[in-house]
């Protein structure tokens, strides 16, 4: 398309590259002034993934594109060694797919997706993938006049071009979707999809034949189900197919490397160490995720098969995948998890046709990674225990667990995300939620078993674990999964345990916990303690205090149980009745006493006292009280965060933000609504690297379950900041952003006003073309040039697109 120099723009003493278009290509009607388009379209990408364009020239019959000079090493150079661990080339394609998004969002296709067309630079951050070279790239509204839109007309390079494009067929967005399959089947394989060798045979293999599979290719990836899956559809011949716009493709990209973490090479499995002097002996083993039981292995702590060193992977034939843990006494029609993906069905019902598709699969919705809390449970000895039942008892003694313990997830707001026998696998978003849903599963479960004879008691093993996965409707993916199972291949019926992630994030005060030993990873030079959670000495093993509905505790069932304990004498039911009523009287009693000393020590805090006249709007009041308060108390948790809120009120953010900085990670666990709403409104008037600190260390899955909420509110301070940094994070999935962006438009801030016009306008969903209306028929205030514009023009513009897509 042109040649290409290295410049100086000399009024800054920057290098620059020149492009110049070949003059017979120049020449061509109407080529000059739509390369003059499209440069002025690509200088309005600001993404760090496209290379900037700096300015448009012309000077008789030649016109050049002065561009940014990116210095690094060009992909294809990388690649030439071979392909690139998943690891690193994943985070690459994705800067890349989210910089193709941006310039399809201007309209743009650019036709000439390579690896050549693909720079890596160094950047604070790490490695930056920079997209090139724009001389064959076009509008995508077609354009009569140009040659080089008309329809027979073949650009490209053969072996990246789309089956459209082979044809010379009209090309879309999707067009280049296809190329970036091609270029990401290079990366992730160092080969190409098709074997050529010359420009004809790659056409004709484009158009016609079915590239070779990627597991075939780069069998090393045949464990990555649902990135395999993605690039295969990138390949489909039908563009509908495909992912069907680059976003859609980035979040693809970003929910594969995420799940990369639970079958990294090399990563292992926890060994356990246990406490000295427990008595107790380290495992034997590894039970990798997916992987099921080894002929000759050495039986791990539950029956599991274990695999030392650098044994070989086991044969997919043998054994079961139960959330990852496999048995070797398992029914002979189980498969491991990673074996089942490959052939199409998993472990606990996941059913996978040739792709991951709660992950990446066509039409489903992309899933994210979040921070969230993973309880796995499982019966001790179950499978020693259903080979010597009947069919009938098993059914009875899995109907009872489920009866014990289902209503208990709900009543804890956890999320049943499958279950398959007596195994279940439940998400929480809330740690402390957790930790006491296991506590109240442990509680019911000792009052079953002392009611039926030993033999018919369910002893249950209950784990947690918390750190980022990907949960879908029905399987969690992600490291996290691999550290409950070994958790659970070491804990002990009747306990609740957890790891170190769970204990630091939990409210202390609800539970006493102990240590219990540490969970080893290999590679890594570092151990994650274990907790269980502390016993009483008698009785059920957590008091009792979850024995009422929705989890609250039953302050009198110790007193009642004594009392039914009481043998009356003769004539005793006029005793028993006398004993009911003093009974409860002192059961009254007890509740005054010990409600009242609760709602004492709440009042007698100062920062609980603050934070309520902080909501009353008392600031001043709040400030006294807080400044009042003693050495001591202004060391308390809740005074220590009533300041950050009351900062906030004030106005006085630096303060804000510090305070916010030096709280613990314990106490900024628990942090109040009233703090998150504040740094919400602070995060719509202000950078994210003004408050990228703060916000880093609040907890996420509080965060996003709060600003969700402030989003779908009428427009306010705080609405507007928690939308924005919904969409920022990425974790806006959970929202109306039609009606929430609509809603922005109320406001009287025309830059808040004109940005949501915009991100309507993105959007695509004809059903803002209403409120965008409302925009435009307001009166516009009296400026120095006429009118002033308040978002009106932003908003005409969005309508007139939506308009455009609706028709």
């Amino acid at each position: 398309m042109g040649e290409v120099y290295l410049g100086e723009q000399v009024s800054l003493g920057r290098k620059v590259a020149i492009k110049v278009l070949h003059h017979d290509l120049h020449a061509q009607a109407g080529m000059a002034e739509r390369f003059k388009r499209e440069a002025r379209l690509l200088s309005a990408v600001e993404h760090p993934a496209v290379v900037r364009i700096v300015d448009f020239g012309e000077s008789g019959d030649h016109a050049c594109l002065v561009m940014e000079f990116v210095e690094g090493e060009s992909l294809y150079d990388v690649l030439t060694p071979g392909p690139m661990p998943p690891g690193r080339g994943l985070p690459l394609l994705q800067q890349l797919a989210e910089g193709l998004a941006a310039i399809h969002d201007k309209g743009i296709i650019h036709r000439d997706l390579k690896p050549e067309n693909v720079f890596i630079s160094k950047s604070p951050r790490g490695e930056q993938a920079r997209l090139l070279d724009f001389g064959i790239a076009r509008l995508v509204e077609p354009d009569a006049s140009s040659n080089v839109s008309q329809v027979g007309v073949v650009l490209g390079t053969p072996e990246y071009l789309s089956p459209e494009q082979a044809v010379g067929a009209k090309v879309d967005t999707r067009s280049d979707l296809y190329s970036f399959g091609v270029l990401t089947y290079r990366v992730l394989s160092g080969r190409l999809p098709f074997d050529g060798p010359l420009p004809r045979h790659f056409l004709s293999q484009h158009a016609s034949a079915a590239p070779l599979p990627l597991d075939r290719a780069a069998p090393t990836l045949s464990r990555y189900v649902g990135l395999l899956s993605l690039v295969m559809r990138l390949l489909e011949k039908d563009p509908s197919k495909r992912p069907q716009s680059a976003h859609e493709l980035a979040d693809a990209l970003a929910a594969a490397h995420s799940a990369l973490s639970a079958f990294t090479p090399g990563l292992g499995t926890p060994t356990y160490v246990p406490p000295p002097g427990s008595g107790a002996t380290p495992s034997s083993g590894t039970s990798v995720f997916g992987m099921g039981s080894v002929t000759g292995g050495t039986p791990g702590p539950t029956g599991t098969a274990a695999f030392a060193g650098n044994a070989p992977a086991p044969q997919p034939s043998s054994g079961t995948a139960a959330f990852g843990a496999a048995s070797s006494n398992a029914p002979s029609n189980s498969m491991p998890l990673a074996a089942a993906l490959r052939t199409g069905t998993a472990s606990f019902g996941l059913k996978v046709s040739g792709s991951m598709a709660a992950v990446t699969g066509s039409g489903a919705p992309v899933v994210k990674p979040q921070n969230l809390t993973v309880m796995l449970t499982d019966i001790q000895g179950f499978t020693e225990r259903t080979s010597r039942q009947t069919h009938e008892e098993n059914a009875r003694m899995l109907e009872t667990h489920d009866r014990l313990l289902m209503p208990l997830v709900k009543e804890h707001d956890g999320r049943l995300v499958q279950k398959r026998g007596d195994a279940l696998l439940v998400v929480f978003r809330s740690p402390t939620a957790g930790v006491l849903c296991g506590m109240a599963m442990q509680d019911r479960l000792w009052r079953h078993n002392q009611t039926v004879p030993e033999v018919d008691r369910l002893n249950v093993r209950v784990c947690l674990h918390a750190g980022e996965v990907l949960a879908t409707t029905d399987t969690v993916m992600g490291e996290p999964m691999e550290v409950v199972e070994t958790v659970e291949h070491v804990a002990s019926a009747g306990e609740v345990t957890f790891t170190e992630a769970v204990n630091l994030a939990r409210n202390r005060a609800e539970v006493v916990a102990e240590p219990c030993g540490t969970i080893t990873l290999p590679g890594r030079e570092e151990q994650l303690q274990l907790y269980r959670c502390q016993r009483a000495s008698e009785g059920p093993p957590f008091g009792d205090r979850f024995a009422s509905q929705g989890g609250r505790g039953n302050a009198l069932a110790p007193l009642l149980a004594r009392l039914k304990a009481v043998k009356l004498p003769e004539g005793g039911a006029a005793l028993l009745r006398t004993r009911k009523r003093e009974a409860m009287m002192v059961a009254g009693a007890v509740v005054l006493l010990v409600g009242g000393a609760a709602w004492l020590g709440q009042r007698s805090n100062p920062g609980t006292q603050a934070f309520a006249m902080l909501q009353d709007g008392k600031l001043d009041e709040a400030l006294a009280l807080l400044d009042g308060a003693t050495a001591e108390e202004k060391e308390l948790p809740s005074v220590r965060r009533a300041r950050v809120a009351a900062h906030h009120l004030k106005g006085h953010h630096i303060s804000e933000r510090s305070a916010l900085n030096n709280l613990k990670d314990d106490e900024i666990a628990d942090v109040e609504e009233l703090i998150l709403d504040g740094l919400a409104e602070d995060y719509g008037k202000e950078q994210l690297n003004v408050l990228e600190k703060a916000m880093a260390r609040l907890p996420k899955e509080r965060v996003r379950a709060r600003y969700e909420d402030l989003a779908e509110e009428p427009h306010s301070p705080r609405q507007w900041g928690a939308l924005r940094y919904l969409e920022f994070a990425k974790a806006a999935d959970g929202v109306n952003l039609v009606r929430a962006y609509s809603e922005a438009l109320n406001t009287q801030d025309c830059g808040i006003r004109t940005l949501a016009a915009n991100r309507l306008a993105g959007l695509g969903d004809a059903d803002a073309i209403t409120a965008l209306e409302r925009v435009t028929k307001l009166p516009k205030e009296k400026g120095v040039f006429g009118g002033k514009d308040c978002g009106h023009e932003a908003a005409a513009l969005a309508i007139k697109s939506l308009k455009k897509k609706r028709d």
